[in-house]
């Protein structure tokens, strides 16, 4: 009998074992299989969003090359390099700036101006695309902004550069605005040459969706593929990557996919008076300016935010605008203010992320409120982070001006510092008439 109860209990402890086996066994099976889809969950997600990376607008090679595969790639700001005539201007502006027009009109500068002037009217009407110019050497006497694409391996973590670009801008001579305006006719120029030169002329400037881009590389082959890789964003075709890309941010980040998606492309207007006039005169009309022209490269505006000091009309300010803005036009008919909510950097930052293609424009004739905007704009990086192209009137005394501005604080020395470090920050700064 004892011996039949510790044959049992044998037994039983056997089959014990054996469950116990089988039941760690089981454990052990879903802890592995616990483990592998905590893990391929992740590595999923990752490769997923390698390929939307690579999907998304601003790639360039991403699977190109076996040795930049899966590579996700940025365009930065990474200099402003003026051109040798704006230097000359630059560096002697103190003595300059006393006779303007003097000097534009001497030998020395009055070829260059004609022909930076032709060549700004052409690329304004026909953009960069157009090819065998006549007009085309004129580049030089242009500046530059300096852009560079780096990339990421997001496996090994390891980055590196992969191409640089320099895009021509209108360079800062004389009186910042259309040199052939303001300053009494040449009679030795054709009357060509001063067709639209009236005194709110913007012929001479430079839009980063009409200004032309040139490739710095070693390698002709390579810098073929790269000129045909660089692509503009896809809703807009002629915004250039480095137009909605200029800081750097963290690659690696999946946020930074879902903002570029979203992008939009937002104009400000401080000082915006009508849509298609102001004082009565179509030629000074800011906001159909803009749509014109950026409408003429294929761009239009998601947002457009205009404040205006002035009461206006609300029956003509909103007859005034074409059917295609009505639905995006915000207007402000409150002047702007150096703080609180009617400060148009408090809008800006509510509505604008890093990889919007941001236009401002400051034109409201009161030096107190537009010098420590701009200055704001300057000193803050979480306002000049955000703005692209700028354009501004920046109102100091100057002879050849006093008819119109009489003497306000500053000098023309003081324009040439603030619009060089704007342009210095990335922002395609311009002198708005």
């Amino acid at each position: 009998m004892n011996y039949s109860m510790n044959q049992r209990k044998v037994q039983h402890r056997i089959i014990s074992s054996k469950a116990l086996t089988i039941i760690g066994i089981g454990f052990l099976t879903l802890a592995i299989i616990f483990v592998e889809c905590q893990w391929l969950r992740p590595l999923e997600s990752f490769k997923n969003h390698i390929l939307m990376k690579c999907e998304s607008n601003f790639r360039t090679a991403c699977f190109g090359n076996s040795k930049k595969s899966h590579s996700i790639c940025q365009w930065y700001f990474l200099n402003y390099t003026p051109s040798s005539w704006e230097n000359i201007w630059f560096t002697n502006i103190e003595e300059f700036q006393n006779n303007v027009c003097e000097r534009i009109a001497d030998e020395r500068n009055l070829n260059k101006t004609v022909l930076a002037v032709e060549r700004l009217m052409e690329l304004q009407k026909f953009g960069r695309n157009r090819t065998q110019s006549d007009k085309q050497h004129g580049d030089e006497l242009l500046s530059k902004m300096f852009y560079r694409q780096e990339c990421i391996n997001p496996l090994t973590k390891v980055s590196f550069q992969e191409v640089e670009v320099s895009q021509v801008i209108e360079p800062l001579i004389g009186l910042l605005r259309d040199p052939l305006t303001i300053c009494n006719r040449i009679n030795s120029l054709p009357a060509s040459d001063y067709e639209g030169a009236e005194l709110q002329s913007k012929r001479f400037f430079l839009l980063s969706v009409a200004a032309p881009f040139y490739i710095h590389s070693s390698q002709q082959n390579h810098k073929d593929i790269l000129q045909n890789n660089i692509q503009s964003n896809k809703h807009n075709t002629n915004v250039l990557p480095w137009m909605y890309q200029r800081s750097k941010l963290n690659l690696l980040d999946t946020e930074f996919d879902i903002d570029t998606k979203n992008a939009q492309n937002i104009l400000i207007d401080l000082g915006s008076s009508y849509f298609k006039n102001w004082g009565g005169d179509s030629s000074a009309a800011a906001g159909h300016w803009f749509y014109e022209h950026y409408k003429r490269f294929g761009v239009k505006f998601d947002r457009i935010i205009a404040y205006e000091h002035s009461p206006l009309n609300p029956q003509t300010a909103w007859n005034q605008l074409p059917d295609d803005v009505f639905a995006i036009y915000t207007l402000i008919n409150v002047g702007c203010a150096t703080s609180g909510k009617f400060n148009p950097w408090v809008m800006l930052k509510a509505l604008a992320k890093p990889h919007d293609h941001v236009v401002i424009k400051l034109d409201i004739d009161t030096p107190a409120i537009e010098v420590p905007l701009m200055d704001q704009l300057l000193n803050d990086s979480s306002i000049n982070s955000l703005i692209d192209e700028a354009f501004f009137e920046h109102h100091i005394t100057v002879r050849e001006m006093q008819q119109y501005w009489g003497n306000p604080p500053g000098n023309l020395k003081d324009s040439y510092v603030l619009f060089t470090k704007l342009r210095q920050l990335g922002i395609r700064m311009h002198s708005w008439p």
